[in-house]
């Protein structure tokens, strides 16, 4: 019987014990489902909130996209709006659905200033436009997200669209019908102008144009198709106003950061056989904004001052923050001196009445067409602009980080190349480096004398390429090159934020988001 009582003494004790322990570890899980449930609701209120600083700003940007002038209005825009001066947050407005999110848009004045003036439009610019080297022509707005008690706050800058958003840019995706051998002026090359100015979904490659052949008649010639290849990879983003050919695996873009922009509707790529599949790293993508340059660099010409307007060919050697200009084949004689103090430098056309074409380019000492000839390294800020063509004959190096240099040409971009009989002439360049942002405005950049020679080496560009058409720079592949260069094309990240003195922007458009940071 004892035995019997001490066993149930024990038994229940260990009942006890349990029930406790159980107890205990129902309390622990209890308030560790309730420690998870509060982080939870917070990080749902955290990412509530960041969704909807985001939708702050694209309300902002649809608006600014309707009405350009949105941002000179500064809070005197219609309701209802979540738009206040910087320091407040009193106008909110829900994000749409049941979230019960809401976010509230500051006004970020210019530097200097303490919040947006709407009395005039000078007021407005003068209180909200960024006018230093960092951004220049930009304003920046803070969209602050609200859900629970988590609040998120992002700070998107606004600026015009430009050329140098991209380490490369094209207007039409096809050889510029210079190209195409044809005499310069021509019946052919002016009807192939015509049908290659056609972007591909307007028809390009559907209708032939009409080309002579040897017995006197006429054949069907077709606009060329260009591809980006295997082995070809586009280092910083992209935009054409056209779509784009793809032959193998070509890759765009260095990180998800890079947009690979096109003008055509989807799919915007196009495949030249079977298995050709580009590789998207950036972010493709389609039916981009049309970005068109004016239809001359003129407006420069009034810019430069007196002393750095030159007419007729001249060469230009740049050195440091320095730089001499002569003509008759050598850079002495009209000017040796600093770079100017506004950065611009304009060559005029005197009595110009060459005509270009890459297969047989000659390199006169004189010449009235407004030529300018380009090389050397530099430290300065500068822009070359000619209203004829533009011709890099040696490397152009920024030795600094303050260095930039800008390149516009009313026609060609020419990398100088002498050829004769298959084989490169003197002066010819081998792995040449470019570091400057090149604008081609009707036609584009290109090697002379592409087609001749033994190859090259590497064409390094490291700034941005823009250009109507575009341009050869060699022949055969990129594994196999034949003659002229291999494309080592590099962004210049400082040019999402500063550019040469008065680089030549689209015409007028809506903004774009330069970049958008936390904070």
């Amino acid at each position: 019987m004892r035995s019997f009582r001490d066993e149930s003494g024990f038994t229940m004790l260990a009942t006890v014990i349990g029930m406790s322990v159980i107890t205990l570890l129902t309390v622990v899980a209890v308030t560790a489902v309730n420690g998870d449930s509060h982080l939870s609701r917070r990080d749902l209120d955290g990412k509530q909130a960041y969704e909807a600083a985001k939708a702050g700003i694209d309300d902002y940007a649809y608006h600014l996209s309707a009405n350009s002038g949105y941002w000179s209005e500064c809070t005197n825009v219609p309701m209802p709006n979540a738009v206040n001066q910087v320091g407040s947050t009193e106008r909110r407005r829900p994000v749409p659905g049941k979230t019960g999110a809401t976010y509230a848009i500051e006004l970020l004045p210019a530097t200097g200033h303490s919040s947006c003036d709407p009395s005039t439009q000078a007021t407005a610019t003068e209180s909200m436009i960024e006018s230093g080297e960092l951004l220049p022509g930009s304003f920046r707005i803070r969209s602050t997200g609200f859900a629970g008690e988590s609040k998120v706050s992002i700070v998107a800058t606004f600026k015009p669209p430009s050329f140098l958003d991209y380490v490369y840019f094209t207007q039409l995706e096809t050889l510029d019908p210079i190209s195409y051998g044809f005499a310069n002026p021509s019946p052919e090359l002016t009807e192939a102008y015509a049908q290659c100015s056609l972007t591909w979904q307007q028809g390009r490659y559907e209708k032939p144009f009409k080309v002579r052949d040897e017995k006197g008649g006429y054949e069907n010639e077709y606009c060329s198709k260009i591809s980006f290849a295997t082995g070809d990879v586009i280092k910083g983003p992209l935009h054409t106003n056209d779509a784009i050919s793809i032959n193998g695996t070509p890759t765009f873009g260095r990180s998800a950061q890079d947009l690979i922009e096109v003008g055509a509707q989807s799919p915007g790529w196009y495949p030249l056989n079977a298995g050709s599949k580009p590789n998207f790293v950036g972010t493709f993508v389609t039916k981009a904004p049309i970005l068109v340059p004016p239809s001359s660099n003129s407006q420069l010409s009034v810019i430069a001052q007196p002393a750095f307007r030159f007419t007729g060919q001249v060469r230009i050697c740049l050195s440091g923050a320095s730089m001499t200009v002569g003509n008759n084949g050598s850079c002495n004689g009209l000017y040796s001196g600093p770079m100017p103090s506004n950065g611009v430098v304009y060559v005029f056309n005197g009595a110009c009445e060459e005509v270009y074409s890459p297969f047989t380019a000659v390199y006169p000492e004189t010449s009235g067409c407004g030529n300018a000839y380009v090389k050397g390294d530099y430290t300065g800020q500068l822009t070359i602009a000619a209203q004829n063509d533009v011709i890099i004959n040696g490397s152009l190096t920024r030795t600094n980080q303050s260095g930039l240099l800008g390149l516009i040409a009313n026609n060609f971009i020419r990398v100088y190349h002498p050829c004769s009989g298959g084989t490169n002439g003197p002066g010819s360049l081998n792995d040449p480096t470019i570091d400057a942002a090149m604008l081609a405005i009707e036609h584009s950049i290109i090697v002379d004398h592409y087609n001749c020679g033994s190859p090259l080496g590497f064409l390094n560009v490291e700034g941005a390429l823009a250009q109507k058409y575009r341009g050869p720079v060699g022949t055969g592949s990129s594994s196999s090159p034949s003659t002229g260069y291999l494309k080592n094309y590099n962004y210049d990240n400082r040019l999402h934020y500063q550019e040469p003195p008065s680089f030549i922007e689209p015409k007028p458009g809506n903004w774009v988001i330069g970049r958008e940071t936390i904070g």
